[in-house]
């Protein structure tokens, strides 16, 4: 049983990148409002920029894993279609992982901000 557990993990992971993964956890079971609020959410909150955030939303679509609404099917909200539901699951076992990566990066971006702001000559920033 685990040994199959970790074959469908390896191949999900093969399947999504970790932005997609990322993505997934985020939207989790609720359903967002609107695909753009979701984006600038995401732009917000990770520092994926929003076309980057447009190209994950639109290649998780394909996959069939969500659906959201477009120019031709107004009013949908963002939501897992019931394979991405399965592939929350498998995804959520290592949420804590996921989100470790990018919380790592960010710092990462932030020391590398003021890193550059004092090689700058901008003093220290807070």
């Amino acid at each position: 049983m685990v040994q199959m557990e970790t074959s469908v993990r390896l191949s999900l992971e093969r399947m999504l990148s970790r932005r997609e993964q990322l993505v997934l956890l985020e939207i989790g079971l609720d359903s967002v409002a609107t695909a753009s609020s979701f984006v600038e959410y995401m732009s917000d909150s990770y520092g994926i920029s929003k076309s980057s955030m447009w190209y994950i939303l639109k290649r998780l679509k394909e996959k069939e894993l969500l659906d959201f609404a477009t120019k031709e099917e107004p009013g949908k909200s963002l939501e897992l279609t019931g394979s991405g539901r399965d592939s929350l699951q498998v995804v959520g076992r290592s949420r804590s992982d996921i989100l470790k990566y990018f919380s790592d990066a960010a710092v990462s971006r932030l020391w590398g901000v003021r890193n550059y702001a004092a090689r700058a000559g901008f003093g220290t920033l807070r």
